[in-house]
């Protein structure tokens, strides 16, 4: 459960109060906001602990429990799968399908935000589902997109017949993970080393109602984030020409296949760069979810039932754990560098262990490839850069962010 739409004025009001009130406050009767790094993990391990799957449709329907399947086991089997990809070939072929997508667009004048979302989506669909038809992965995708669109606030349509379009956008999408499921489970479809494929061994326990959930929430993680944090990189390399140009230097001369291979090392400077763009602008920026389970909070107590909030951009902006929080500046995360984070719970663009994002690293990867093409194989113009700003919706959203992109 997220909080679509913020604004900047009520983020203000909400650091203000986060500074005066010890991180962890009520917004109102039921819902707790939770601000402090370490409450913030003791929260969000309690409530995952334990955590199982809902009951199956049918076994609701039939007022039965379903055999429970524990989420941390779905969980270690997409880590295991990806571990099995591999960092050279996987960032490889994420950065060769940006390719294809940014040379179709070269010479245009275009939405850059658009242009992000599609990269992003596009460059890591496989890793969540692949070998699918041109008519499948145009339907996985444009559900993407209408998804997004509604969360950045640019509505395709409003409406009853825009919204029975929506509808129908996801249950074609629905019905196409559904025989991507079937299909590999009866043979009639070749096993692939994506996210979907240990769901196909779990099919089983899980059965296929559980089974799309769970593959449709890859999906969902993989149309908004990735895509927002894009934008955030072209957003700061625009606004930041010093670093745009540190960058350059850096990956200009690192081979290709090197930064392939280990990207975080051959690279350090952008690595750098990426993660501070997390800090700045990590989506989503709030993030509501239900007690599962009552917990001590020092003088207050959250019920079972009652609502939190927690959101790691709340946590990269206090001046407590930050010094110059609200300053762009990659090289706090030098080491020993004093306005660097006051320790590791303090940096979570991708969550809280043990429910963190299970796509960090190939989160970071993805941007990193991006920032590579962006430094080597194109040149970014943006007229007008200075009229460009962020805008605090779902996720942060670049504002009048219009550019081109050419070949170096």
């Amino acid at each position: 459960m997220t909080t679509p739409h913020h604004g900047e004025d009520f983020l203000h009001d909400l650091r203000l109060r986060s500074a005066a009130e010890g991180g962890v406050f009520w917004l109102n009767d039921d819902l707790l906001a939770v601000f402090e790094p370490d409450t913030a993990r003791l929260v969000s391990r309690a409530n995952w602990n334990g955590l199982v799957m809902p009951d199956r449709l049918v076994d609701m329907i039939r007022r039965r429990h379903s055999t429970p399947v524990p989420w941390a086991r779905v969980r270690t089997a997409w880590l295991t799968q990806l571990h099995a990809l591999g960092t050279g070939e996987c960032t490889a072929e994420m950065i060769t399908r940006m390719e294809r997508i940014i040379d179709a667009r070269l010479g245009d004048d275009i939405d850059l935000v658009l242009l992000a979302q599609d990269v992003a989506v596009q460059s890591i669909l496989p890793v969540a589902l692949s070998g699918l038809t041109a008519r499948e992965s145009a339907l996985i995708t444009e559900d993407l997109h209408q998804k997004l669109l509604r969360l950045i606030d640019r509505h395709p349509g409003r409406g009853p017949r825009h919204h029975l379009r929506f509808l129908a956008v996801q249950i074609r999408a629905g019905l196409v993970v559904r025989r991507v499921l079937r299909d590999r489970a009866s043979g009639r479809r070749g096993r692939e080393p994506d996210l979907t494929d240990p769901i196909v061994d779990l099919l089983p326990e899980l059965g296929m109602d559980r089974a799309l959930d769970v593959v449709t929430a890859v999906l969902t993680a993989i149309g908004g984030p990735p895509g927002s944090a894009a934008a955030s990189v072209l957003y700061e390399f625009v606004r930041n020409p010093q670093w745009a140009q540190q960058l350059t230097n850096e990956l200009e001369g690192v081979d290709r296949a090197e930064f392939c291979a280990a990207p975080t090392k051959a690279a350090p400077v952008t690595h750098r760069f990426v993660k501070e763009v997390l800090r700045m602008w990590s989506p989503p920026l709030l993030l509501v979810r239900r007690a599962r389970v009552s917990s001590d909070l020092g003088a207050i107590r959250l019920e079972k039932g009652q609502s939190y909030l927690v959101s790691p951009h709340m946590i990269h902006r206090d001046q407590r754990y930050w010094e110059q929080a609200d300053t762009f500046d990659p090289d706090r995360f030098l080491p020993g560098a004093r306005h660097g984070p006051a320790d590791r719970t303090c940096y979570v663009p991708f969550g809280w262990a043990p429910k963190k994002c299970i796509g960090a690293d190939i989160g970071t990867l993805q941007l990193m490839a991006l920032c590579h093409l962006l430094c080597t194989r194109y040149r970014l113009t943006v007229p007008n850069a200075d009229t460009v700003t962020m805008a605090c919706r779902f996720a942060p959203v670049p504002q009048h962010f219009q550019g081109r992109l050419t070949r170096a």
